[in-house]
Order: C-alpha cells, then sequence, then structure tokens
C-alpha cells in the first residue's frame, strides 16, 4: 500500500498546533502500517480537520485518509456488511485533491489508483454500483487507459448507460457533431455507401480504428474523441460489443448495420482474398495461395463465416435490448434499388437529399471504379458456387445462436 509522504512545512505553522497535526498524521500512517485502519481514519479525519488547503501536506494527508478508507471497505466487504462497506465507500467518493498537488499528474495518477483499487474490490464482492463510482471518480482524476477495462466491466454487471464524461471531458453533449456509423459484413458495398453518404452530406470520412489489416475493426477512443466534434461518415466491420455499445451510447452514435446474404457473402470472399485481400485482411497469407479452390472456400467457411453470424447476432442483440437504435440495411435491397437505400439511410439520421442529388452522387460513386470494391456485384452466385455440403455447414452456425433471426443474410 502506498502511503503518501511528506514533512510538514513548519514556518508558517503554530508550533501547538503543528505538533499536534504530526502527532495524529504519525499515529495515523502507524495505525494503517499495523493493519488498523479504522484507527487510522480517525486520526487522518481529525488531522485534515485542522488543516488548510492552502498547506502544502494537505492533499497527501487526503490520499492516505482514501487508503485509509479502502482499506475499511475490504476489510468490510470481507465481512459482508455491505451496508457499512456502501456508506466508507461514499465517503471516500467525496475526496477531493484541492491542495498544491492539484496540477501534479503523478500525483493525480496515483489518486486515481486508489479508486481504481477500490473499485476493483467492490466488484469482486458483486457491489457493481459501487464499482463504478469508483471507476468513474478513477477516470476524473486521470485518464489511464487501463481505467476504461474496468468502466467497461462494470457498466456491464451494473446494467447501466454510460455518459459522455466516462471518456472526455473536453466536449459536452451539446458540441457533438453528428455521425453516420456504418456497421457492415465485409464485402457488402459498404465502401459504396460510405463514399456517397459523404459526398452527399459534406461529412468527414473518419475511421475510427487503431488499425485495419487484421485488426479487429474495434472502435478506437482515442480517433473518437479527436473527431467527436465534427460531422462524420464512419464504415467499419465491428460486431456490438460491450465497448462499442457504450462508445456509441455515450457520444450519441446510431448504426446502420450492412448485412449480405451469406452464401454469396462466401464467393464474394473468395475474389477478395485471390486478389491478395489474403495478404493484407487475413491471417491465411502465408499457404493461401497454394490451396485449391475447395479448400480455399472451406477455410472461408470454417474461419471466416462464423464471424458473420456473431455480427448479426451481436447487433441483433443489442436491438432487442434497446441499447441502441439500429437501421438494418442488406447489400440487396441497396443494390437493388440505390437511391430508396441511400434515402432510407438519410432518413434514419434525420438528414435529407434532393433526389437528382441522390442520382448524380451515385453515378460518380459508380464512375470511381476499383476504389469501391464492387467485385462482380451478382446476387446468387453462392447458391451455384457452393456445394450442398458447404452450404449446409454454413447453415449449422446458426444452431450456435438460436434466439437470433438470421433470415436477413438468407438462412
Amino acid at each position: 500500500m502506498h502511503q503518501s509522504r511528506q514533512t510538514i512545512d513548519a514556518s508558517n505553522l503554530n508550533q501547538n498546533l503543528l505538533s499536534a497535526l504530526q502527532q495524529e498524521v504519525d499515529f495515523g500512517a502507524q495505525a494503517l502500517k499495523q493493519g488498523n485502519p479504522e484507527i487510522a481514519v480517525t486520526f487522518f479525519q481529525s488531522a485534515l480537520a485542522k488543516m488548510s488547503v492552502e498547506m502544502p501536506f494537505y492533499d497527501h494527508l487526503v490520499h492516505n485518509l482514501l487508503l485509509s478508507y479502502k482499506a475499511v471497505v475490504e476489510r468490510l466487504l470481507e465481512k459482508e456488511d455491505h451496508d457499512s462497506a456502501d456508506r466508507f465507500v461514499e465517503a471516500a467518493l467525496s475526496l477531493e485533491i484541492r491542495g498544491q498537488m492539484a496540477d501534479d499528474s503523478v500525483f493525480r495518477q496515483h489518486f486515481a489508483d486508489a479508486y481504481q483499487s477500490l473499485g476493483l474490490a467492490c466488484f469482486a464482492k458483486g457491489r457493481f454500483g459501487a464499482s463504478l463510482n469508483c471507476c468513474r471518480k478513477a477516470i476524473s482524476i486521470f485518464q489511464g487507459p487501463s481505467y476504461y477495462i474496468n468502466l467497461t466491466n462494470s457498466l456491464v454487471a451494473a446494467g447501466s448507460r454510460p455518459v459522455l464524461s466516462d471518456y472526455t471531458t473536453e466536449i459536452t453533449p451539446e458540441q457533438l457533431g453528428r455521425h453516420i456509423f456504418i456497421a457492415c459484413v465485409p464485402k457488402s458495398a459498404s465502401t459504396f455507401l460510405k463514399n456517397v453518404l459523404a459526398s452527399l452530406t459534406g461529412f468527414k470520412d473518419a475511421f475510427m480504428v487503431y488499425a485495419a489489416g487484421q485488426t479487429e475493426h474495434e472502435i478506437y477512443l482515442p480517433t473518437l474523441r479527436h473527431t467527436a466534434h465534427l460531422d462524420t461518415v464512419t464504415q467499419q466491420h465491428c460486431r456490438a460489443s460491450d465497448a462499442n455499445v457504450h462508445l456509441m451510447q455515450a457520444f450519441g452514435i446510431q448504426p446502420v448495420v450492412l448485412v449480405r446474404n451469406i452464401f454469396d457473402s462466401v464467393m464474394s470472399l473468395l475474389d477478395f482474398y485471390n486478389v491478395q485481400g489474403a495478404f493484407y485482411n487475413t491471417y491465411f497469407r502465408a499457404d493461401f495461395e497454394s490451396l485449391d479452390e475447395e479448400t480455399k472456400i472451406d477455410l472461408i467457411i470454417d474461419n471466416v463465416i462464423p464471424w458473420y453470424f456473431q455480427f448479426v447476432a451481436s447487433w441483433s442483440l443489442a436491438e432487442k435490448q434497446k441499447r441502441l437504435p439500429v437501421y438494418w440495411l442488406s447489400y440487396e435491397d441497396l443494390v437493388g434499388d440505390k437511391p430508396a437505400a441511400v434515402q432510407g439511410v438519410l432518413n434514419f439520421y434525420g438528414l435529407g437529399a434532393h433526389q437528382t442529388s441522390i442520382a448524380a452522387k451515385i453515378a460518380e460513386a459508380e464512375g470511381e471504379g476499383r476504389k469501391i470494391r464492387f467485385n462482380k456485384g451478382v446476387s446468387g452466385r453462392g447458391i451455384v458456387g457452393l456445394t450442398d455440403k458447404q452450404k449446409e455447414r454454413i447453415r449449422g452456425f446458426s444452431r450456435y445462436h438460436p434466439t437470433t433471426d438470421f433470415g436477413r443474410i438468407g438462412i
């Protein structure tokens, strides 16, 4: 346990007060060291009541009081005295760095670490609301990247929604930009749709990930913070993970979920991987080119297609639980009537555009050719190109998600 240590500056203090403070601080530190945190709390509270914020030791004493509270809470949780533990957690949460250490980043991190540790202790004993409050307190003091792991866990366990201040205090909800977010399966004409929407709205094309390639397209908080005040269009291959959903809730993002017939997806992936996509976007780069066509298809079915089922199941559950408004769009509807599909997305976001403008932007995007990566863009290829055994193996993945309707992807 880290204790704050600092000699009290006696130059401007009454000697009697100094003596009393030093004695109480020493007694408190000794009690904490000996495993008597309740006694330490008494001495540190008494000393703190005699001090002013301007005194150089003030923040260090507050830190020691926080450590004492933490030790008391841990002891009470072990005894399952939850009511008393909650009272001490509330007392701990009321503490603030108000003195000369307020601008010291190292001290602030140590202070925040104590709240993070307290939150973990509460989480381990099932006190999820208290854990969440401790996580939020830690983040408000110092935005340590590791704190967001415990924030996500606490939000899920407590069944709570995040707020914007959980992730940033540099922007208010009123300052947030408008965000069009296309959560999509690969090879679903998502690049085409994004380009049309960006051109129509003038919104910034923003890819909110740490890296692409073989990396899962999880929303990356630093990038999201950087673009939060802008109007953006984003296209990412991401499932409705708790972390993604929390960030969307906090930053006011509502997703368009773009899917495609699962059998056609296999054939489109095969085309893509055969022209270097396997090298850039998969872990099959070493051997893919050497495999025969049937083995390549089997590889895609066994290793990639389960993700598609998880994608649909995750967004379906997020919608069912009313965690986010979701607008479903299929590749087939998009390529079948592009103007209507684009208009539907715009309507979902409360945006508008004249049909003439939509038609013009679609034509412009179609003219980009290679950039939009439409491949063959033919529906029904999977039924012809896959064997009955392969199609049955694909259908079999649905049994792992019995509450999800996979009609959207042709199952």
